[in-house]
């Protein structure tokens, strides 16, 4: 029971001065209650729910991107090539994890690769255009979306 606590704790770290500020006199249930509104909106964007996973390559030309693509799409956006692919061509160190990028909330990421991320129309395991940003040209691959 400490262990958690102790991880609450941490997870708190950022919000202590705040909370330290808005106590002042007696605790009642209105401050409670204020309190913890303010945990939840300042925790609200690290939940876990509205998260997507996703992989990407990221090349620095849009021509080489669109080569991968058109090999990608080939294969029907198979994850396990694309995979191989971001471990041969990505220049991020994410292609040594297969351009894995693991969990993310909204708003983590450059807004055009957001956009595309938790756009509605975007499938899992479906294969982006290439989305140019100041990085270069990324293919991605949405592996995972809220419920």
């Amino acid at each position: 029971m400490a262990e958690i606590g102790a991880q609450l704790w941490e997870l708190w770290a950022p919000y202590h001065e705040v909370l330290a500020q808005k106590i002042m006199g007696p605790v009642n249930g209105y401050m409670i209650i204020m309190i913890s509104i303010q945990l939840l909106i300042r925790l609200w964007p690290t939940s876990s729910s509205g998260k997507v996973e996703a992989s990407h390559i990221l090349v620095k030309d849009e021509s080489k991107a669109k080569e991968l693509r058109e090999e990608l799409v080939k294969a029907d956006g198979d994850p396990a090539l694309f995979a191989k692919l971001a471990e041969k061509h990505s220049t991020c160190p994410s292609g040594k994890k297969g351009g894995s990028l693991g969990s993310f909330a909204k708003g983590s990421m450059v807004p055009e690769f957001d956009k595309y991320c938790f756009d509605p129309e975007t499938k899992v395991n479906q294969v982006s255009q290439p989305i140019k940003t100041q990085f270069g040209s990324h293919l991605v691959m949405v592996t995972k979306k809220p419920e």
